[in-house]
């Protein structure tokens, strides 16, 4: 099983050494759980009801994602709510939070977009950065908008349903300072190899990026011009194998879009790409 391992928040957990604590990492580690201490320890923060906590020991151990199973995900200096059938949040991408803020200089009046956004983990990490910017955020999926408007209220974001840049009101049009796209870019042959936790668990269209994961780039990259302000910035996140074809199909939209860092000889680690009109 791999380790989901977001929520880990050793810190408040009071617990260790118990039996009913030793008895949650035997459990979790039999299931395959690699982090079973903090995986345990997140589990025990999370609730002070034994009968709740056995109950989410077992649903781990069954193959449920960790942030499922404790209801938060920490991504980029902050904590979301999740759960169910939301995408996880995942380490990596805390790279386009990091871009957003080298692509964007102004310190106010900005306006910014977390598109496809899930529960809403970049716009938030996003908003607690920059409390005087305008941050905005879309998923088509309802049951993820929930959890993405709930994390709207506690850090100050706004979210909208609907299918990509169709989700937002008119009044953004031309508006768009940042578009923060974290797409799916696995290719479907692939999606087989990824860990069970998140293969299982996530809505296949939130993971799967068509036959070379790139489908979801070419839709955004085609649709995202009439929303951009001038010299706005389009950032997305591919594979390094993949940073060829993305940037051949940013152009192919109308984008100059290059890699924000130099360094792409690990062809296997994603990758930010920085696009803005050519």
């Amino acid at each position: 099983m791999a380790a989901a391992v977001h929520s880990a928040n050793t810190k408040a957990v009071a617990v260790a050494e118990t039996p009913a604590y030793d008895e949650a990492v035997r459990t979790l580690r039999r299931a395959g759980c690699v982090f079973a201490e903090r995986e345990a320890a997140a589990i025990f923060a999370s609730s002070h009801a034994a009968a709740r906590r056995r109950q989410m020991v077992a649903a781990r151990a069954a193959g449920a994602p960790l942030e499922y199973v404790v209801g938060v995900a920490e991504f980029a200096g902050v904590r979301v709510g999740i759960g169910p059938p939301a995408f996880i949040p995942r380490h990596r991408a805390a790279a386009l939070v990091d871009a957003a803020d080298m692509v964007q200089t102004r310190a106010d009046a900005v306006t910014v977009l977390d598109l496809g956004c899930g529960c809403g983990a970049i716009a938030a990490a996003l908003a607690q950065r920059h409390p005087s910017w305008s941050v905005h955020a879309t998923d088509v999926d309802a049951a993820a908008v929930a959890y993405a408007r709930t994390n709207g209220v506690a850090f100050g974001f706004e979210t909208h349903e609907g299918d990509w840049f169709d989700a937002l009101p008119t009044s953004l049009q031309g508006a768009l300072d940042v578009a923060v796209a974290h797409l799916p870019y696995v290719p479907s042959a692939e999606v087989a190899m990824m860990p069970r936790d998140f293969r299982d668990a996530e809505p296949l269209r939130t993971v799967d990026g068509g036959t070379d994961g790139l489908d979801p780039w070419r839709t955004v990259a085609a649709r995202a011009a009439t929303w951009l302000a001038p010299g706005g910035a389009l950032l997305t996140q591919v594979a390094g194998i993949q940073v060829e074809t993305a940037v051949t199909v940013g152009a192919d939209a109308g984008w100059h879009t290059m890699p924000a860092t130099t360094d792409l000889s690990d062809q296997d680690g994603a990758v930010v790409l920085v696009s803005r009109r050519a």
